[in-house]
């Protein structure tokens, strides 16, 4: 049985990409907790207030900040990253190492400063792509190898970042683990939830994507913060997340297009009868990520790796999180459509027709 979560035993907690949409998240929880908190930012501001909340503005791949940075610190959360999702042989030198200069020499530079200040705890937040290499991968777990061929930056650059924290796993003076989240939603502006919504209200989704037997499981913001805190909780001299890998979803796994019927029912439009073949689609949008690269074309509508996301089944089993942390969702899809659909109206509006 899960003990009770206690926050005071994650003692000063460091948060890096807290102004995105997990980081701010976890800031908030944290916060509420009563837990003191810093908050790493680069360039996008951080809007929460709080008597036990510190804002920096640091380059996680400058070596020297984040040790000062780390200076104090019990408990590391690591949400920064680069979200590359282009990819393929025609990827320009500059492309590809921005990407790992964020997400692997960062997180490279981040552990290396927790070992030398002593920090206890470290979840990184990778990403069920670490796994999926555009081939089916119906229920998966934990032990599903890495993939071995790339069609995003991200993918690529986020492997080797997971490789790094599981392997700085030293019990008992640094205890890492890694969180694998797939398509991240919630009732807050979010890129999953805005880029439909915009598509839907712009009229260009008219047709669906993907054979209607394809499935995703995604992971709502609140049940990844469960997952994130629970983990934390986990990382103890003795304790079973050391050095492990979680997959924290939903447990839902459904069509794309069946996860936001809420959303386009209640905004007023009609789920596309129409299918456009992947067969079709694929080669285009290879065609368009290589223009893109090479003859600055705009950038294609679907990176071939996103297009593979919503027209190839992968999801993963929860239940090593189930069984090693006692996670289980609390948020549903149902009940967590409804707050975005309260979002998206007021954000979007609803349809005129």
């Amino acid at each position: 049985m899960t003990a009770p979560f206690r926050a005071e035993d994650l003692g000063i907690c460091l948060v890096t990409g807290a102004a995105g949409f997990v980081g701010r998240n976890l800031v908030r929880r944290l916060l509420g907790h009563g837990l003191t908190v810093r908050a790493l930012v680069h360039r996008t501001p951080l809007d929460i207030q709080d008597d036990k909340l510190s804002c920096l503005r640091a380059d996680i791949s400058q070596p020297a900040a984040m040790s000062r940075i780390c200076d104090g610190v019990n408990t590391v959360f690591h949400t920064a990253a680069q979200i590359s999702l282009l990819g393929g042989k025609h990827v320009p030198e500059a492309y590809f190492d921005e990407a790992w200069q964020v997400n692997v020499d960062g997180t490279f530079n981040l552990l290396d400063a927790c070992i030398a200040r002593g920090v206890k705890r470290f979840v990184h937040t990778s990403t069920v792509d670490v796994c999926f290499e555009g081939e089916p991968l119906p229920n998966m777990n934990e032990s599903q190898p890495y993939a071995t061929r790339f069609k995003s930056v991200y993918s690529q650059t986020k492997i080797a970042a997971e490789k790094l924290v599981l392997a700085a796993n030293s019990d008992p003076d640094l205890l890492t683990c890694a969180i694998r989240p797939d398509g991240i939603w919630g009732s807050e502006s979010n890129t999953m939830v805005d880029s439909f919504a915009e598509q839907l209200v712009a009229g260009r989704l008219k047709a669906r994507i993907g054979a209607e037997d394809v499935l995703q499981d995604n992971s709502h913001i609140d049940n990844l913060i469960d997952g994130h805190l629970l983990a934390a909780q986990h990382l103890v001299p003795g304790g079973v997340a050391g050095g492990q890998a979680y997959f924290i979803g939903d447990g839902e796994p459904m069509h794309a297009f069946e996860f936001f019927r809420p959303l386009i029912d209640g905004l007023g439009y009609t789920v596309p009868n129409r299918t456009l073949p992947t067969g079709l689609l694929r080669p285009i949008m290879n065609l368009w990520q290589m223009g893109y690269f090479k003859f600055d074309w705009s950038r294609p509508m679907l990176a071939p790796h996103e297009l593979d996301k919503v027209t190839v089944t992968h999801y993963a089993s929860i239940d090593k999180a189930r069984k090693d942390l006692g996670y289980e969702p609390r948020v549903s899809v149902a009940e967590g459509m409804v707050g975005c659909l309260e979002y998206c109206k007021r954000t979007y509006g609803a349809s005129a027709t």
